[in-house]
């Protein structure tokens, strides 16, 4: 037991230094949600400045998760000059927010499967690649993917605890869960009946409490930060549904997911169909989560985050199945510590390979670099953006700077806009400098131009946020 202790505590470790390593040392954006709707609109409410893109301008995003940014922006931009502190801060929080995946593969594992499923999920969901690169990211469905694994272990395995106290956190889990995510309320009434068919009486109560606690919450905070209780889900479903804004941003057939699933993670996916067997329910909640999103047309692989770890603990489950069966047919049976190096070694070498492959480390951290670059400097009076999309650069949450950024979306725009800022980031060198501008380093394509001298103003240049208003963020693919 002492040595099982330790070896959690390890995988644990692991789990932590390569998340916030790898978002540390390999800076990129997903999806530019995981800045404009999470991390800049924190930034606004921590220090009241930042872009203000049209979901926020509508009212159609709740101010919750960006205000628990905001505090911890707060609370740690002491812990490095410009936006260094805060930002390297978040995504340790997050980071440690996401151990909940390997906690989930220890506990689910370990009632499910055993010891050795345990420990096989603990450290496939400590290494998986698509966990690691997913969990310090600022996206709320990455959020609520966590919270709602404590909910699913705690209404399934949680009878250690009096019933109706395991049922309250259940559904404050599974609540929080589908209030930062509503498109996770199919798996979660499916949970909520599931957990209750056993008792109603007893646990009903207590779980619809939990259940509708974070969700009351979120609605009042709607209510006091725009006008009405719940008006960001109303107005989002509105303008998906019935504008169909949505559609704009690209549209995917309805098999789109599992065939993303195939190629992410193919031979897991094989083995967590194999570990169905001892967990029908946690293979019921993936698939509702699959099909309830393959219905939607706009598709994005982090959608499918909360469907990852449950495949992995699934997966670790089909592995000691297919050992267990190997050994009824065999003289000798392998021991279960076999048994487990090599389903560990096998899992390994598995994300390994996949994240070899992965193309999307490090996309678009050129311009979150030079954003976080700037924030060092106190001499930057103004920023333009050239030939690099706004959406690709971190905005004022790694800016830090209160100063103007200024679009130039045309080259003859360039030499006219140029007064207006000391700062150019752009894509690419430019050929013919201007103005004192000199190059002062590049990453991944994006180089950081400078000038020395103060900037003018003037109602001519190209404002950012004057300019989303006016065009209505049109080159802004947003999420959701």
């Amino acid at each position: 037991m002492k040595h099982l202790a330790w070896l959690l505590a390890l995988f644990f470790l692991i789990a932590l230094a390569l998340r916030v390593g790898v978002a540390i040392r390999l800076p990129s954006i997903e999806w530019p949600d995981e800045v404009f709707e999470t991390l800049e609109p924190a930034h606004h409410l921590a220090y009241g400045y930042g872009i203000v893109t049209w979901e926020f301008r509508r009212g159609i995003r709740s101010w919750v998760f960006p205000a628990f940014l905001a505090g911890v922006m707060r609370t740690t931009d002491w812990m490095g000059p410009g936006s260094l502190g805060y930002i390297r801060a978040i995504r340790i929080v997050l980071s440690l927010l996401s151990l909940t995946t390997v906690w989930f593969g220890y506990a689910w594992g370990k009632r499910a499967g055993g010891d050795a499923a345990a420990i096989i999920a603990t450290g496939t969901c400590a290494i998986w690649y698509g966990l690691v690169y997913f969990a310090p990211k600022a996206f709320t469905e990455v959020v609520a993917g966590n919270l709602l694994l404590p909910g699913l272990y705690f209404g399934m395995y949680g009878d250690v605890l009096p019933e109706k106290k395991r049922s309250f956190l259940a559904g404050l889990f599974c609540g929080l869960a589908v209030s930062l995510r509503m498109q996770l309320a199919p798996a979660v009434a499916f949970t909520a009946i599931y957990f209750c068919i056993p008792n109603w009486r007893r646990r009903g109560p207590a779980l619809a409490v939990g259940l509708l606690l974070p969700v009351i919450v979120f609605g009042l905070v709607d209510a006091i930060t725009w006008s009405y209780p719940f008006q960001s889900y109303i107005l989002y479903l509105w303008v998906n549904f019935g504008e169909r804004r949505s559609l704009m941003y690209g549209t995917e057939p309805w098999y789109w997911y599992l065939t993303s699933l195939w190629r992410l993670l193919c031979p897991m996916l094989l083995l967590a169909l194999a570990g169905v067997r001892r967990s029908p329910f946690l293979g019921w909640v993936a698939l509702i989560i699959i099909v309830s999103h393959s219905l939607l047309a706009h598709k994005e692989a982090r959608f499918l985050y909360p469907v990852i770890p449950t495949l992995l603990t699934l997966a670790a489950l089909g592995l000691i199945e297919i050992a267990t069966a190997l050994n009824r047919r065999i003289k000798t049976p392998v021991s279960s510590k076999a048994i487990v190096v090599v389903s560990l070694v096998f899992c390994s070498f598995t994300s390994g390979l996949f994240a070899s492959r992965f193309y999307r480390w490090g996309h678009g951290s050129g311009g979150l670099i030079a954003m976080e670059r700037l924030s060092l400097d106190p001499s930057v009076c103004g920023v333009g953006l050239y030939r690099v999309p706004w959406y690709l650069t971190g905005g004022y949450s790694y800016l830090h700077r209160n100063v103007p950024i200024i679009l130039v979306t045309r080259d003859s725009e360039l030499k006219p806009q140029m007064p207006g800022f000391n700062a150019l980031v752009t894509w690419g060198t430019l050929a013919d400098p201007k103005m004192g501008f000199e190059a002062t380093k590049c990453w991944s394509g994006t180089c950081l131009y400078r000038r020395p001298g103060s900037c003018m103003t003037s109602s001519q240049y190209n404002e950012i946020n004057r300019t989303l208003r006016q065009t209505d963020d049109r080159p802004y693919p947003p999420g959701r």
